[in-house]
């Protein structure tokens, strides 16, 4: 990759000095039949240094692809969910640039393989990839399997999403993007469960902004009794762990620095811990209707929605004491402009049209997509107010850290460790997987 960068490079000057113009679009493609080699490939900051931007065309600029296919790689067979305005988006795109647009379906488990086997090829699987924000930033990118787009695209357009501006970009440069922000995260809770034990509704208190530890433990214990719990995991003790800690103005990593042993942090890591330990609130089943609360994402419903006989609400995580605000801490997936990619300004600019990038509108369109998945309004209320606001979950980017996280967390919740000794076991192993990711 090196060296195509830098005959890149050389053919620009030359056709500046020469030529007296710089060039309009990208020759790009395949090296030449070179398999590019991304252990070669220049970090972002070396990138940023010798690379010759691209130049931009102008907006209003007529452009014609000729009938190219501009691949869209995903996973969720993406083309089956588009919804009648995403269709006719795609349809005036399609005919405004004379483009097709092909959307191709990567089992989740296989898409990072692919990124990097058909990369290596010359053959990406696809111009424009969606992948979680962990998988880029900074591995991917700093490999040189995926371009910024700083010098493609109006980043001053003010429909561009805040959190990708936020956290989508890597030494200084922006490589990840978004038309919306579409991530809920919060407490499912059962309220039938909080009719029959006479328990005032988390909805009405997250409104007032009384949703807080207190109250929640207070229901929790309510309703433990007869096989009952308050609060049961998708999955891990991590599930419940990490909500709690953003949820008290903490956080696992922030800035690649370690910060799982900050005060707040702590606080939120014991008050889980008594759950388990000294509350024993923890247990039961979220679709038989023997848990209270159940943390998770916004599409979660989809999968217990129908089969789930007690009727259900959505909320915020309750705010720690040392937080102002509720949280949404999430993962997040972005698109990606794979660097090989034929004519780069002018795939931007179709993707651009392909989706409605108005940042209410899109956030409406979201909810509408919901209507049929949420049982009541109040709870796609709550998911209105979550669009946009994520905090998002940057610790799963170092390679093997959330392995030693859960490991703690784990120890932690079944008394085989306490939240200060886990934490500083864990302490050294997790800087090191930081300093790994980082190359340090």
């Amino acid at each position: 990759m090196k060296s195509k960068w830098l005959s890149l490079f050389l053919v620009m000057v030359m056709v500046f000095l020469f030529a007296g113009c710089s060039s309009g679009g990208s020759s790009g493609g395949n090296n030449n039949g070179e398999a590019p080699k991304p252990t070669e490939a220049p970090k972002a900051t070396e990138a940023t240094q010798t690379e010759a931007p691209p130049s931009k065309a102008p907006e209003n600029e007529v452009i014609d692809l000729k009938g190219r296919t501009i691949r869209i790689g995903q996973w969720w067979g993406m083309e089956n969910y588009l919804s009648e305005e995403e269709k006719e988006l795609q349809r005036k795109a399609e005919e405004k640039f004379n483009v097709k647009i092909e959307y191709v379906t990567v089992p989740f488990g296989e898409i990072q393989s692919r990124i990097i086997t058909t990369s290596v090829a010359g053959q990406p699987f696809a111009d424009i990839i969606m992948i979680p924000l962990e998988w880029s930033i900074p591995k991917m990118v700093s490999e040189g399997y995926i371009q910024p787009i700083d010098d493609l695209v109006d980043m001053n357009d003010p429909n561009w999403n805040q959190i990708m501006l936020n956290y989508g970009k890597y030494n200084g440069k922006q490589y990840s993007f978004t038309d919306k922000d579409n991530n809920g995260h919060g407490f499912y809770y059962n309220k039938t469960l909080i009719q029959r034990n006479g328990l005032e509704d988390p909805y009405e208190l997250q409104e007032r902004g009384e949703w807080t530890w207190d109250k929640f433990l207070e229901m929790a214990k309510a309703v433990t009794k007869d096989g009952t719990f308050g609060v049961v995991a998708p999955s891990t003790p991590s599930d419940i762990a990490i909500p709690f800690i953003y949820a008290n103005n903490a956080y696992v990593t922030k800035d690649d620095q370690i910060t799982f042993d900050s005060p707040e942090a702590m606080e939120a890591l014991q008050f889980v811990s008594d759950l388990y330990n000294v509350h024993k609130v923890v247990g039961g089943s979220w679709p038989e209707g023997t848990a209270l609360f159940y943390p998770n994402y916004r599409w979660a419903a989809y999968d217990f929605n129908n089969n789930m006989a007690d009727d259900w609400g959505y909320v915020f995580f309750p705010k720690g004491p040392k937080a102002d605000n509720y949280v949404v801490p999430t993962p997040i997936n972005m698109w990606h402009l794979m660097s090989d990619v034929e004519n780069p300004k002018e795939v931007m600019a179709v993707w651009k049209e392909l989706y409605e990038r108005d940042q209410e509108k899109g956030f409406d369109a979201v909810i509408r997509a919901e209507e049929a998945n949420f049982r009541n309004q109040e709870g796609l209320n709550t998911l209105r107010k979550m669009l946009g606001n994520g905090t998002v979950l940057q610790f799963y980017a170092y390679e093997g850290f959330a392995t030693y996280f859960n490991e703690a967390i784990n120890n932690m919740t079944s008394g085989n460790g306490t939240p200060a000794s886990e934490m500083a076991r864990i302490k050294p192993l997790a800087q090191a997987a930081i300093d790994v990711t980082l190359k340090k």
